[in-house]
């Protein structure tokens, strides 16, 4: 008698306990047929993972779970997947019928956020419910090193800072010589004016006393009157 309850007993566990399935779907990002043979997933919750690798449908079979809240992951060496909460339940078939049945729900959920913050619904239904275990990014463990662009080459501050310097040493010239002659006499005076014009003065000092100000609103040094200066007074030559 006690060993027809405790087979009863057993056989009640097994009912209550639910199947269910994580599929990987054939996308751009991946071809689940050639995943790596490590590739498994894992199942977190109180206790012990329990885990389920990957068979040639490209899928992850759980059996014998039992009511409670789960975390889903999916291990693989080349891609990351998303990661799944997972709710086992035992609910009433038909209400008032006494009848048992379990559920299942997932949902997307959040590395590092709190249990309760749940994504988007992934699936709901009983024994035998199929979920998509979607990859999210390829790992990449090394860096590639970047082949020679022609592009990125001409971008580079050297190769810019000689470009415009060949041009004023070649192009300015030939502007020169076709410009018309009298934006040339323009160009001509401001030359004179500057104070980087070649002069017995020295350049230093007249550098330093130029008035940039002056200059752009056109103005012209006509000696010591212009800097504010009243010219020195004229002595008178003594009569003997």
């Amino acid at each position: 008698m006690r060993t027809s309850l405790a087979t009863l007993a057993y056989l009640a566990s097994l009912t209550s306990a639910a199947r269910f399935t994580l599929h990987i779907p054939a996308n751009s990002l991946v071809n689940p047929s050639s995943l790596s043979s490590t590739t498994h997933a894992t199942l977190h919750s109180s206790g012990a993972p329990i885990d389920a690798y990957l068979t040639r449908g490209n899928s992850f079979n759980f059996f014998n779970i039992s009511a409670g809240s789960y975390l889903a992951s999916v291990h693989c060496r080349d891609y990351a997947f998303e990661p799944l909460r997972l709710d086992v339940s035992v609910e009433e078939a038909i209400e008032g019928s006494g009848d048992k049945k379990e559920m299942i729900r997932a949902w997307q959920t959040f590395i590092g956020n709190e249990w309760d913050n749940k994504g988007e619904s992934r699936g709901e239904g009983g024994n035998g419910l199929v979920i998509e275990a979607r990859p999210v990014v390829k790992k990449y463990y090394y860096q590639e090193r970047a082949g020679f662009s022609p592009l990125s080459f001409l971008k580079s501050p050297m190769i810019l800072m000689a470009l415009f310097s060949m041009v004023m040493i070649f192009g300015l010239p030939y502007l020169m010589e076709n410009m018309d002659p009298e934006t040339r006499a323009e160009f001509e005076e401001m030359q004179k004016s500057s104070p980087l014009a070649p002069s017995g003065e020295n350049p230093a000092a007249k550098l330093q006393n130029f008035d940039l100000a002056g200059w752009m609103a056109g103005k012209t040094d006509s000696g010591p009157s212009s800097r504010g200066q009243s010219p020195a007074p004229s002595q008178s030559k003594k009569r003997g």
